[in-house]
């Protein structure tokens, strides 16, 4: 442990401090945020936590409707006070800030932004707690790394460790929100940006089991589909699902658009008309309000008849289309998750009717939760593993493995963009498709180191090796000639076994036996095509040219590994 701490270098350790306090913030952050919604709750429906919906339920019906007014009368006046909109469900902002604007956000913007999302959710609004959660972890990562001056790759990852610990310490999922930040937010697997994601989770989740609940969001019974018949019917409800998602996905940003071409004037008010139209339908359906957790609690232990499972989550995506649009701040995950378990569980009962013995409709419910999940976010990775630890229901990973990735490969086909991609693209914000932006945009030039050794071509033989055995290990030695232009390396483990005949060796030189074979590289090549260039060699540095073929310096297999890594 000495050696290897002996080895790390400031920087590095700086930046795992970071990693560390990103972690503790989003999870302290959260913590709080989540005591300010149930206060909300208990205050204004005189109950709160899991019985938010009986809270609800049990109002005399001016309070359903006067609560929510007062929400959207509340985001109006924000809104007017800071002279610009709240709109947004955040996540698609961290995206946007983590590729494009190099980490870059407003941690007060996100603290008032996250408060105001908190406090609508509370009196009603249909939308997600975990924006809040992941705004304001994402924005104190930023925050963070301007203040100690951070490099771009360096903020980026931080934003994106603040972001996932957010959500982490919303649902208790540390495994399901690293890989969310993995594969939404950084749109890579990258062993060297797995581990500081984990460890900010690990910290917020930790933070949030001590001063929370150490449990599963959803206590459920343990449902286990085995039978072939049932793993044919969770890809069938794959399929359904992949369309519900793409429907989903472009339901919300068709009303959004038509709410954004609202005029100028109105738009601020907007929010107040979306939580009215929200009022005046909790008096016919109380389970549309706040984030849903009841009503889908309900669908996964089967005690929701098929009428509403079929009426709700359509209800669910009108409101939550109209409030997002309007410029509610809030998350989109949440009502997901109960667009998916509502129509899941629906699936599940006309299941039962068709193929009696099939396994009850909350065993669906779980995995429509999944396949929309995957489907709206195009990521079936860490929806497998989050829907696994907001139920902790091992037994039914196999068909909701299958049901997931068939959800987001129909609806990728339907809806080639996500739930957040769409967003940005409205914002005409591209996103590329594999490896993060900035290790193609950061060429090999940031990376160059200087050649302190060189040799001609006419280095006689004795020379050659004096100066390869004084190299420290992993360098090796280049021959230029008097331009300076690269001709070869010299690679001392290449030369064992094909050295000349030994009575030979006074005549030879150096350009009797450079290796032509290991290829330079220009200064302008992006750091993905470097790294794919190291794949292909065991040595652990590559000599760069400029367009004249003159030596410029070497760039080394670890530094490139760093630079994709902070």
């Amino acid at each position: 442990m000495r050696g290897f701490l002996q080895g790390v270098t400031q920087v590095e350790k700086r930046f795992w401090l970071l990693v560390v306090a990103v972690g503790l913030i989003a999870g302290l952050g959260a913590v709080v945020l989540l005591k300010v919604l149930r206060f909300t709750q208990q205050l204004f429906w005189r109950n709160g936590g899991e019985e938010f919906l009986a809270g609800v339920a049990a109002a005399p019906t001016w309070r359903r409707v006067l609560i929510p007014i007062l929400g959207g009368a509340l985001v109006t006046l924000v809104s007017l006070l800071v002279g610009r909109p709240l709109r947004g469900h955040g996540t698609a902002g961290i995206i946007e800030s983590i590729w494009v604007k190099e980490g870059w956000l407003s941690l007060p913007r996100a603290v008032l932004r996250g408060l105001v999302s908190i406090l609508a959710v509370g009196l009603g609004a249909p939308l997600g707690r975990e924006g809040a959660l992941l705004s304001t972890g994402a924005a104190s990562g930023s925050a963070l790394s301007r203040t100690l001056r951070l490099g771009p790759g360096q903020a980026r990852l931080l934003v994106a460790c603040g972001a996932s610990a957010g959500m982490a310490s919303a649902y208790n999922v540390p495994i399901g929100a690293a890989l969310f930040g993995l594969e939404v937010l950084l749109g890579s697997f990258a062993l060297e940006m797995f581990g500081p994601i984990v460890v900010s989770c690990v910290v917020a989740t930790l933070v949030s089991r001590l001063l929370i609940a150490d449990h599963p969001s959803y206590v459920i019974p343990h449902y286990a589909l085995t039978h072939p018949r049932e793993l044919a019917l969770a890809i069938a409800l794959g399929l359904v699902m992949g369309v519900a998602s793409a429907i989903y996905v472009r339901g919300i940003n068709a009303l959004s658009d038509l709410l954004d071409r609202a005029a100028g004037w109105l738009s601020a008010f907007l929010p107040l008309v979306g939580m009215t139209v929200v009022g005046v339908v909790a008096v016919w359906l109380p389970q549309l309000m706040g984030n849903g957790y009841d009503a889908v609690n309900a669908a996964l232990l089967g005690h929701v008849p098929l009428q509403m499972l079929l009426i709700l989550p359509l209800a669910k995506l009108v409101l939550t289309s109209l409030c997002a649009g309007a410029g509610v701040p809030g998350g989109l995950f949440t009502p997901s998750l109960f667009f998916g378990a509502l129509l899941g569980g629906a699936f599940g009962v006309l299941a039962g009717h068709a193929i009696p013995g099939t396994a009850p409709s909350g065993a669906y419910a779980l995995l429509g939760m999944g396949a929309v999940l995957a489907g709206t976010t195009h990521a079936s990775v860490s929806a497998v593993l989050i829907i696994f630890e907001l139920t902790g229901d091992y037994p039914l990973v196999l068909p909701l493995m299958l049901s997931t990735v068939v959800a987001a490969a129909v609806s990728r086909r339907l809806e080639p963009e996500s739930l957040y991609t769409s967003v940005l693209n409205r914002r005409n914000v591209r996103m590329p498709a594999t490896v993060p932006q900035w290790l193609r945009h950061e060429g090999a030039r940031a990376l160059l180191m200087p050649v302190h050794q060189r040799v001609s071509p006419s280095a006689p033989f004795q020379e050659v090796v004096a100066m390869l055995l004084e190299l420290p290990a992993g360098e090796d030695l280049y021959v230029t000639d008097d331009q300076g232009r690269y001709r070869g390396a010299l690679v001392l483990d290449a030369l064992k076994g094909h050295l000349p005949d030994h009575s030979l060796l006074q005549a030879t030189i150096a350009e009797d036996i450079l290796d032509t074979r290991v290829s330079p590289i220009t200064p302008d090549l992006s750091l993905a095509e470097v790294a794919r260039r190291f794949s292909e060699t065991a040595l652990e540095r590559l000599p760069v040219v400029d367009s004249d073929y003159r030596l410029l310096g070497t760039i080394s297999k670890r530094d490139v590994l760093k630079q994709g890594t902070f």
